[in-house]
């Protein structure tokens, strides 16, 4: 019987292309390291020259970055599957909050001690503690949280280290349009009346995308009905107060305010302040005068009324440049035009509100879907039909999913006591 030979690889649709990346966010760092990972030896020499255009500098755009996420292996999430295959994993659980196994430790901690996403009622009691079972028994973790800051020196690292790719901090981009016929069809309008050319845009420039307001300027963000002031609390060394030194999550029961709280590090914890308004109000963020930091931290002293210590605590803790006042904010996905060489991800296509809980991991598995179905495609129109049908459904249902953790986190009345009902429920099966 004559055995069957092995098909040849298919030659990568970005084989020896230029590629020019907006945004050095999570997406924007993942999508050069998924595209290595997954390019095939025999095509090497041919690696595309990958240059991606930050509008803010390292150091400023990693210091304002002191809040920590979640990246979870669930199915409703996936980001620890991303990371393992791009072969980051195992760098960012050792600078995570939560460290490499929720469960079973060999330095004695149990996952009571590691902390876990919780939701409390007023005095603080637990009504549900989820630590994340382990689904995917090829994890070393089913979830970690950690510092996005921290999270984005690790990516940046190893996209430095990949030869064929360079970094422009301080380089906005403005636009960008196709030329067709042009020999690199791709023209990217940069500040300071600059431009260049490329033969694949990936549009990983946020929610606030500057691409996407001018390809798609109807294509806009759509206000969740909810605002928000948040702030991070500075304590001593390990002087955190409990619950929230190392839980993370929200507080029912408010009346109609909603409490998020989380450990940043061993020094540090946010708060956010959340409410239902019918109009968005104006963003503010530092810097700030001192008449409006106290302004917003009294604001915010009056909300917190319904919610026990340490709220007060932390919000008279607040550090100032961390103080924020926004609007709950999301987009539902788009697909793209075939075999256009202009391509969203992350933020840029599916913009989601901190209530998602989800964005780090969208961007992700974006950036890897993405990655693989360039590498293995054929043709662009195949590539993109494909990664939108990936990318579409999971971005919509977390945006869903968003939706219904403003109407628990705001519930108030019969609605918070169904809520508590479920998930006493929910209680007995995890």
């Amino acid at each position: 019987m004559e055995q069957e030979q092995p098909s040849p690889v298919q030659k990568p649709l970005l084989a020896g292309k230029r590629v020019i990346v907006t945004g050095a966010g999570i997406a924007g760092l993942a999508f050069p390291l998924a595209l290595r990972k997954q390019w095939p030896s025999k095509y090497d020499a041919e690696f595309p020259t990958i240059v991606i255009y930050e509008r803010d500098d390292l150091k400023t755009q990693i210091g304002r970055e002191g809040y920590s996420i979640s990246i979870r292996g669930d199915a409703l999430a996936g980001g620890m599957q991303a990371l393992q295959k791009i072969g980051i994993l195992e760098k960012l659980l050792d600078v995570s909050l939560t460290g490499r196994d929720n469960s079973t430790h060999t330095d004695g901690e149990t996952s009571q001690d590691r902390g876990a996403f919780c939701l409390w009622d007023l005095k603080w009691n637990c009504l549900l503690r989820m630590t994340g079972k382990a689904t995917d028994t090829e994890l070393p973790a089913p979830s970690m949280r950690i510092k996005r800051d921290a999270l984005r020196t690790v990516l940046i690292a190893a996209v430095d280290a990949i030869s064929h790719v360079t970094m422009h901090w301080r380089t906005p981009c403005l636009s960008a349009e196709i030329s067709p016929g042009a020999e690199q069809p791709v023209k990217v309008c940069l500040a300071d009346d600059r431009v260049d050319y490329s033969d694949f845009l990936i549009v990983a420039d946020g929610a606030g995308s500057k691409v996407r307001s001018k390809l798609r300027p109807t294509d806009t963000l759509n206000y969740a009905g909810i605002c928000m002031i948040s702030g991070t609390a500075r304590f001593g060394e390990n002087e955190i107060p409990k619950p929230m030194d190392k839980n993370w999550g929200g507080v029912l029961g408010g009346g109609g305010i909603g409490l998020f709280v989380s450990a940043v590090d061993s020094r540090s914890a946010l708060w956010a302040l959340s409410y239902p308004e019918i109009h968005a109000r104006d963003r503010l963020a530092a810097p700030m005068s001192e008449e409006q930091v106290q302004s917003v931290l009294q604001e915010a002293l009056e909300l917190g009324r319904p919610f026990m210590e340490p709220l007060p605590t932390l919000i008279k803790a607040t550090d100032p440049s961390t103080l924020t006042v926004m609007n709950a904010m999301d987009k539902q996905p788009f697909a793209h035009d075939n075999g256009c060489p202009i391509i969203f991800i992350g933020d840029s296509n599916h913009a989601m509100s901190p209530f998602a809980g989800n964005g780090a991991n969208m961007a992700l598995c974006d950036a890897w879907d993405l990655a693989e179905q360039l590498c293995q495609s054929e043709t662009l129109e195949h590539a993109l039909r494909t990664y939108d049908g990936l990318s579409m459904p999971r971005s919509s249902k977390a945006i869903d999913m968003s939706h219904w953790s403003i109407s628990l986190l705001h519930s108030r009345g019969l609605k918070l006591l169904c809520y508590k009902l479920c998930l006493a429920v929910l209680r007995l099966f995890i």
